[in-house]
């Protein structure tokens, strides 16, 4: 088990920025970065290997934050979508995406829980429905006890300070290997924005003559961020 004195930040950037930068050089289509952003997340997570933490599949506590990912997360998880649910069911999450971009885009964390503005991705049991193809930021999230993230989740108006107790090296390491994915897609010319994850999944999934313009080095339109 890596302890925090074996974490050298810039070491860890530099080589898996590489990394990224080398296999997508290779030949950049829809395969090689899906490959690419699983890469990431199975680097960072050998790097916590046997740390303890709470957060497991099925446990949909802190469902309700705010979610940045990358381009080619938000692709990965519409193309993964797309090979597992049939025509109805990918129109019925369409429309909770709608839903939840409509209602929930300009909140933030605090309105969003008070609200239980939950992920649209969650299946009918509150499990996470793309949980193998999860995005960085989601395993980032590392709390060590799930009672103490429900009670700090719950829908309270409150000046107390509702803490969680966290394994901070995990979150270093995949905030880390995010970081590293955006630089290895801007060294290779890609789009390296990130985007709130139901919008960016959505987009995909409206649009996806959007993903042979982002594979092209094409930004996508301004107007999805607004």
């Amino acid at each position: 088990m890596n302890s925090p004195d074996s974490w050298h930040e810039e070491i860890f950037l530099s080589e898996m920025t590489a990394k990224v930068a080398d296999a997508l050089a290779e030949g950049i289509d829809a395969s090689a970065l899906a490959q690419t952003v699983a890469a990431c997340a199975a680097t960072a997570a050998d790097f916590c290997a046997g740390r303890p933490f709470a957060c497991a599949p099925g446990c949909p506590h802190c469902c309700v934050l705010n979610v940045a990912v990358l381009l080619p997360e938000a692709m990965t998880i519409a193309l993964w979508l797309r090979e597992r649910l049939s025509g109805a069911e990918l129109t019925g999450l369409q429309k909770r995406l709608a839903a939840h971009r409509s209602w929930a885009r300009w909140m933030d964390d605090d309105e969003r829980i008070l609200k239980q503005m939950s992920c649209p991705l969650l299946d009918s049991f509150g499990g996470c429905s793309v949980h193998p193809v999860r995005p960085l930021a989601c395993h980032a999230i590392t709390s060590l006890d799930s009672q103490c993230c429900r009670e700090a989740l719950m829908p309270a108006v409150t000046d107390e300070e509702r803490l969680v107790p966290a394994d901070l090296l995990r979150k270093a390491v995949f905030d880390a290997a995010f970081t590293a994915l955006a630089s290895g897609l801007r060294l290779t010319g890609l789009d390296d924005r990130s985007i709130e994850l139901g919008t960016g999944v959505l987009a995909f999934l409206e649009h996806p003559e959007l993903q042979e313009s982002f594979l092209a080095g094409g930004r996508f339109p301004r107007d999805l961020w607004l």
